[in-house]
């Protein structure tokens, strides 16, 4: 009997490596994923395909090509708005380059920069990368070089380092003019000039300004529109208005002939700064001719900013010539009107996407159940005849084990459901309390209620973004468990004090399942602290051991009943699931049963896993 198990086993294992064998596939081109990139398609299309390019097997391709598929998934999670996990790919595929041979390769880094610094305003990171490339390039790689330095001014123009953006972008247009690069040169002169003026220096602007001019007729609209609008904005820093309005309607020539969105941004920006100038010129009806051409336009496509600049100007206007409020309150009903409505689109947004994300997961599951169909199928008829041969032996053993996974994967799954529904869970009250005292007190206290709503809303985000994470960083954790006491503290200034010692200590990053530990501490500010004559004081300590990490949340307030709490708690649904992942129950122990103090100490052992 024991000889047949193991020959069972043994045919069991081959028929499984069999099956991985004649399932391994190579996947189809980078080419193929860069094209259905471009086709517009819908968020569950680009997740399917993102997961189709990372099923590939490319332990036995180049190195180049492993960088383009790593490349092509950052494009996927790109356009899906998943920013983090487009710098891990995108940083994979820059990971392969040890010396810049191609175009391509450069075209990774400076997509990683664009990232960082357009969607994440991680400067610091961006300059490391641009860094990073600077010292790949070859020195008579004039272009590429030039790529770098446009880099290093776009970050430096962000962070108002006006200065050293200039110098960078100086150097960036020696080297556009050294590679022939005509166009990016006339485009980088042009921003030298436009920099020039920003620090006030308007006959270095002038010079820049000058080195365009003969090469004017290979301008496309958009240059011309930015030559004679600087042109424009250094004459008006001189003093010199008429030669500024002269200007500024060139501008306006080109901003007309150019059919996108950008030039409708253009076209209102010149007719503001022409109204500026009319406005100071004490010119009314002028100044009031392009703010009417401005609200023609619509304020949509223009900054905040820019919109208070247009009503201050129409509220000017109708103050000189005498006219009634209302006159100008329609306008400024317009701009409420579109606040109002971009805040409940934003709303919308929110919750539609919340209902689509479990729209998606119900969908994925279904299409999951499909594929283990087709599997098995599939499996079915390739190893039928070996289906026979063990059928006697193995088929009572497949069977159990069957029902016995089955049983296993439904119990971890409701678990894994109670936990994110615990997960999505913050407290009305909380949140509702917490709005009030917005709206009662910001205006006595505008500085410290600004620092709440930042801070509430980045424990709401976080509350979302978690609510469909299985696991996550245990410093992003103890991030947002911070947030939620300082917020408390908010509410209730000198109800308690806190302190998080973190004395874990590993070379690789630790990830946990969210959301565990706030239940406690709410109870401990809530319940425990609420009539404390003493101010309240919480204490939590994180330690590692071998297989988990060991929580203690320790407070001096009031005690609390293990027999009361009910089996649709938190703490309930929290303590079976650790029941579950780790074997061991939460251990709460009242300080008056066993110590001369009052208070409660919760002990925690939490899975933990390694990034």
């Amino acid at each position: 009997m024991g000889m047949n198990k193991t020959f069972c086993l043994l045919l069991f294992c081959i028929a499984i490596a069999c099956k991985e064998k004649v399932n391994k596939t190579q996947g189809k081109p980078p080419s193929f994923y860069f094209l259905k990139s471009k086709d517009g398609l819908s968020k569950d299309s680009l997740q399917f395909y993102a997961n189709e390019i990372q099923s590939i097997d490319t332990s036995e391709i180049s190195d180049s090509l492993k960088a383009e598929y790593a490349f092509m998934t950052g494009r996927f999670y790109n356009k899906l708005k998943d920013y983090d996990k487009t710098i891990l790919h995108f940083d994979k595929a820059t990971s392969f380059t040890k010396k810049i041979t191609n175009s391509r390769q450069v075209l990774h880094f400076r997509a990683l920069i664009a990232i960082y610094r357009r969607k994440k305003q991680d400067y610091l990171n961006a300059s490391g990368v641009n860094e990073k490339l600077l010292n790949l390039i070859d020195s008579t790689d004039y272009k590429n070089l030039a790529f770098v330095y446009t880099n290093k001014y776009q970050i430096n123009r962000t962070l108002a380092k006006y200065s050293e953006a200039l110098e960078d972008n100086l150097t960036a247009a020696s080297l556009y003019l050294k590679a022939k690069d005509t166009v990016n040169y006339l485009i980088a002169t042009l921003d030298n000039a436009a920099t020039y003026s920003r620090l006030k220096k308007t006959n270095e602007a002038n010079k820049e300004l000058i080195k365009v001019i003969p090469y004017q007729h290979l301008m496309s609209n958009s240059m011309k529109y930015q030559f004679h609008a600087t042109q424009a904005y250094v004459f008006n820093q001189k003093g010199q208005g008429k030669e500024a309005i002269d200007a500024y309607k060139k501008s306006l020539i080109y901003s007309k002939k150019k059919s996108s969105l950008l030039s409708s941004t253009e076209l209102i920006n010149t007719y503001l700064n022409l109204s500026n100038i009319y406005l100071k010129l004490n010119s009314l009806e002028v100044t009031e001719k392009y703010l009417d051409s401005i609200f023609d336009i619509g304020l949509e496509n223009i900054d905040f900013g820019d919109k208070k600049e247009v009503l201050k100007n129409a509220l000017r206007v109708n103050y000189d010539l005498r006219r009634g409020i209302e006159n100008v309150m329609p306008k400024m009903d317009s701009l409420f009107t579109y606040l109002e409505n971009n805040y409940d689109q934003q709303i919308n947004n929110e919750l539609h996407v919340l209902n689509k994300s479990f729209e998606n997961e119900r969908k994925l599951q279904k299409e999951k159940n499909e594929a283990q169909i087709e599997s098995i199928t599939f499996e079915r008829n390739q190893y039928i005849l070996l289906a026979l041969l063990l059928v006697l032996i193995v088929v009572g053993t497949l069977i159990l084990n069957f029902y016995r996974q089955r049983k296993f994967n439904i119990e971890k799954r409701n678990f894994l459901l109670q936990q994110r529904l615990l997960r999505s869970q913050m407290n009305p009250h909380f949140i509702f309390n917490s709005l009030s005292l917005i709206k009662q007190n910001v205006n006595t206290n505008t500085e410290q209620y600004s620092k709440y709503i930042v801070k509430l809303s980045r424990l709401l985000r976080t509350a979302f973004d978690n609510s469909t994470q299985d696991f996550v960083p245990l410093e992003d954790e103890l991030t947002s468990l911070q947030d939620y006491i300082e917020l408390q503290q908010f509410r209730f200034p000198d109800r308690f004090s806190y302190v998080i010692n973190n004395d874990i200590e590993s070379d690789y990053e630790l990830l946990i399942p969210p959301m565990l530990l706030q239940p406690f501490v709410e109870n401990a500010i809530i319940h425990g602290f609420g009539g404390l004559e003493n101010k309240g004081h919480i204490e939590i300590t994180l330690k590692k051991e071998k297989k988990f990490l060991v929580c203690i949340i320790d407070d001096n307030g009031k005690g609390f009943k293990t027999g009361t709490k009910k089996k649709q708690s938190s703490v309930y649904l929290i303590d079976q699931f650790l029941l579950k992942m780790t074997g061991e129950n939460i251990k709460i122990t009242n300080k008056s049963d066993h110590l001369h103090s009052t208070g409660t100490i919760v002990e925690l052992k939490i899975p933990y896993t390694e990034l």
